[in-house]
């Protein structure tokens, strides 16, 4: 499975997601379950491999594919997309930059077909943006940990094989106590509380997860103990990526609904709408631009967390102002259910997750007045 440059990688997931996940995109919503039919079909199409390196069975594709694989997916259905971006971003970064071998080897060629879908396990109920105060507890036992504790929000948690937790192992040292754990799901004491009954992305599962004396070996432990939240920070500077890639789809798809029927009504030279198209073409060139320049940077193995703040805020911001013009130009139309109500509503997220705007503000303003 070879393509020879990135828009013959588009065109080939652009024929895929058009095939096989948009004939799923309203019905899904309109059901509230999970997509498992489009993710099958994206993981039979070979796409579960981009970001996976060749040695354990992936295609190790730059970073710049795969925001176009989140781009073009979130185009047709965002729940898919979403669902991707973590597993195959947030989670196959995680354990390729930061678990041993023997972990990399168990699961990522799992992760590259299909075989195991992913979750991250970071938010609890009483903490996001403040990720250094959670609760949940792992206590070192003879042989490896036993976690207690809970987490919410976690997107694929219901349907994931395994999800990566983050854990005080040494609480005194507060956030130098935080270690990541690899966690199989079907582990005894794992438990499933709910799935969350979400505005948006119901295609998705956002889930909440209990661990009553969770076992996981000592060898489950990913990378240094203490470093946990060391590492979910600079993976969350990946998974920003992947949210600004969402962005450029629900950007590029507000701008082909928008002028889908600016021509279809003989709107053309009406100023109104043509200015709202105009902008919504700005707004698709500057966050794809931000987007893939920051996942470029990615690549570069430097540090690039101002970049994946700047895209992320741009891209979602400017998807969020989107779908608001599309809403405008369709008026009536666009209210009742549909595809430009659900954009509409699969969007707000993209200003929460990964990091809420105010984050990314955060991010960047210390960035500037260090």
């Amino acid at each position: 499975m070879e393509f020879r440059d990135l828009e013959e990688f588009r065109e080939y997931v652009r024929d895929v997601a058009e095939r096989y996940v948009r004939p799923n995109a309203m019905k899904v919503d309109l059901e509230d379950r999970f997509t498992r039919e489009s993710v099958k079909a994206v993981f039979n199409a070979g796409l579960g491999r981009i970001t996976v390196p060749k040695e354990y069975g992936g295609l190790g594709l730059p970073t710049r594919y795969y925001a176009v694989f989140i781009e073009e997916l979130t185009r047709v259905c965002p729940s898919t997309a979403v669902t991707f971006a973590v597993t195959s971003g947030l989670v196959v970064n995680f354990l390729n930059n930061f678990a041993g071998e023997h972990l990399k080897e168990r699961y990522l060629p799992g992760l590259a077909t299909g075989e195991y879908i992913g979750a991250f396990g970071l938010t609890e109920p009483c903490c996001g943006s403040d990720a250094g105060a959670l609760r949940t507890r792992a206590e070192e036992v003879e042989g490896g940990f036993r976690i207690n504790g809970q987490k919410q929000f976690i997107t694929n948690g219901s349907v994931a094989h395994f999800v990566i937790v983050m854990a005080k192992t040494d609480p005194e040292k507060g956030k130098r106590g935080i270690s990541a754990l690899l966690v199989p799901t079907d582990s005894e004491g794992f438990q499933v509380l709910k799935d969350e009954d979400k505005m948006g992305w119901r295609g998705s599962v956002t889930s909440a997860l209990a661990f009553d004396d969770v076992f996981v070996p000592k060898e489950n432990l990913i990378g240094e103990r203490g470093a946990g939240l060391k590492y979910a920070l600079a993976s969350l500077d990946a998974g920003r990526v992947g949210i600004a890639a969402m962005g450029v789809g629900t950007v590029a798809r507000a701008l082909e609904l928008a002028t889908e029927y600016v021509k279809a009504n003989g709107l053309q030279h009406d100023e109104y709408y043509s200015f709202r198209v105009a902008d919504l073409l700005s707004m698709l060139e500057t966050s794809r631009l931000y987007t893939y320049l920051a996942a470029d940077m990615k690549d570069t193995g430097k540090r690039y967390t101002k970049y994946a703040a700047v895209a992320k805020l741009v891209a979602s911001e400017y998807a969020m102002k989107a779908v608001d013009i599309l809403l405008d130009i369709l008026g009536p139309e666009g209210a009742v259910w549909g595809e430009a109500e659900r954009l509409w509503r699969d969007t707000k997220i993209l200003e929460i997750g990964e990091g809420t705007s105010e984050v990314q503000r955060l991010v960047l303003a210390r960035h500037q007045l260090a």
